[in-house]
């Protein structure tokens, strides 16, 4: 039985546990942040509104990033998230941002358009493939009130988000954490991906859940468990909704799934899996086709010399089209052509193509693809002596992406827009390749003790990669 100078001792603790400073402290900022929320939610529609979510955004994000420990890591994300949101701010309140007219004034318009039938009570308009992103647009209004801030807030999270996961994927891939940091620093600071990331346009979509999905991919081949690879494919479900393209990524899955056992460690020729990928294959495909307004419901059209004539001389428009005068005529010709066409996507405008000042933005952002394909062969190089696997992995959804892209696109305007979806996967063979360079141990230098003695960059990166 417990006295009552007992009961009065642990009362008195209780009491003196809640009145602590830190304590009070948070009920103070949890009452005034309750207060505030009731204040700025009267003003829906607002820019009040569409910055506090900013601010209270803001604040979770750091709080999540201070959770990590690793210090040079926890810059590199906060210097990503601040980049974008920059770019957002100063779009809003500054000036617009390249590529913000047209599509992305489009789907801001159809956003509100969604929205305002729902107020109404009314059917909204039936928005289907790449014009799901206006449905996300409408949903923010609806619940906010029309704010483009708030559109723009959720492609910051998102872009940041996939910085956040290009370093899992890269540490993953690598196995080192000076490379795991290049790839993020490069996704972080990479100009189209901060810009996409700053306007209402759905690239930020597409990027974070292909990244996912790739990420749960090269888990699978790690690891083998049955549900990564379950989350590969429907992760990238969304992206190939929002563009039809990337769909084609799942045949990489499922070649790996139908044909490789990643617990045994070996290929084999036919299995039970092998029909449950080319059954997934086809529904993965269809399916895709289905959710997408980019393809053609007829698959067998995309092999078609004839219609892939139309759709590149379609797609060749306007001041910036190269290779109008390339039209395919038989499947020879399509294959031919196809290297020249990847090369024209990845690192137009050449230079014989500037001839305006916008040019040369764009003649900057080639040139950055061509530094990251450099070192992107220097790595896959590294990559295919130590885990041939996860280099072939690597290989084979570049070369899928590259060759869907580069027959889908005629325009380097266009160009710019779509190569900027697969840096992700560039930066990371393109990180080995970096890291094993003299300018960057001359850049970056490893100072780090080893059995209490400083050792310099060449011991370092040997013992420590």
């Amino acid at each position: 039985m417990i006295s009552s100078s007992d009961t009065e001792v642990k009362d008195r603790g209780e009491i003196a546990k809640y009145t602590k400073p830190y304590s009070v402290a948070y009920f103070i900022v949890v009452c005034l942040l309750g207060a505030i929320t009731g204040a700025v939610a009267t003003a829906l529609g607002t820019d009040l509104l569409g910055l506090y979510i900013v601010l209270l955004g803001f604040a979770a994000f750091v709080f999540l990033v201070f959770s990590n420990k690793d210090a040079k890591f926890r810059n590199l994300i906060l210097l990503a998230f601040l980049l974008r949101m920059g770019l957002a701010l100063f779009h809003a309140y500054v000036m617009p941002l390249p590529d913000s007219g047209e599509d992305a004034v489009m789907f801001e318009r159809l956003g509100w358009q969604v929205a305002e039938a729902w107020f109404m009570g009314e059917e909204a308009p039936s928005l289907y493939g790449s014009f799901i992103y206006a449905n996300w647009i409408g949903v923010l209004y609806f619940i906010f009130g029309r704010i483009p801030l708030v559109a723009q807030f959720t492609n910051v999270l998102l872009g940041t988000f996939t910085v956040y996961l290009t370093w899992k994927l890269a540490h993953l891939i690598t196995n080192s954490r000076r490379g795991a940091l290049i790839s993020a620093l490069i996704i972080a600071l990479f100009p189209t991906l901060n810009l996409y990331s700053a306007i209402t346009m759905r690239e930020s979509f597409i990027v974070f859940f292909t990244v996912t999905s790739a990420y749960c991919f090269f888990l699978w081949l790690k690891r083998g468990r049955l549900m990564q690879m379950f989350g590969a494919v429907t992760l990238l479900l969304p992206a190939s909704a929002l563009h039809g393209g990337m769909v084609f990524i799942e045949i990489v899955y499922l070649f790996f799934f139908s044909f490789y056992h990643p617990k045994k460690k070996r290929w084999v020729a036919i299995s039970l899996n092998s029909l449950i990928g080319i059954l997934l294959i086809t529904l993965a495909v269809f399916g895709g086709l289905m959710l997408t307004d980019k393809l053609p419901k007829d698959i067998s059209l995309l092999f078609s010399a004839d219609y892939l004539g139309e759709r590149t001389q379609i797609a060749a428009r306007d001041r910036a089209a190269y290779l109008t005068s390339f039209v395919p005529t038989s499947p020879l010709s399509m294959l031919l052509q196809t290297p020249l066409r990847i090369l024209y996507f990845l690192y137009t405008p050449f230079v014989w193509m500037v001839s305006a000042a916008v040019d040369i933005v764009g003649f900057f952002d080639a040139l950055l693809y061509i530094f990251l394909s450099i070192y992107t062969f220097k790595g896959l190089a590294s990559l295919r002596r130590k885990d041939k696997l996860l280099f072939w992995g690597i290989v084979l959804i570049l070369v899928v992406f590259l060759v869907v892209f580069a027959w889908g696109t005629s325009n380097y305007g266009t160009a710019i827009r779509h190569r900027q979806k697969i840096v992700w996967l560039l930066s990371v063979p393109a990180a080995i390749g970096i890291a094993k360079s003299r300018a960057w141990r001359w850049i970056y230098p490893v100072k780090r003790l080893y059995r209490g003695k400083t050792i310099n960059n060449k011991i370092a990166a040997k013992r420590n990669p």
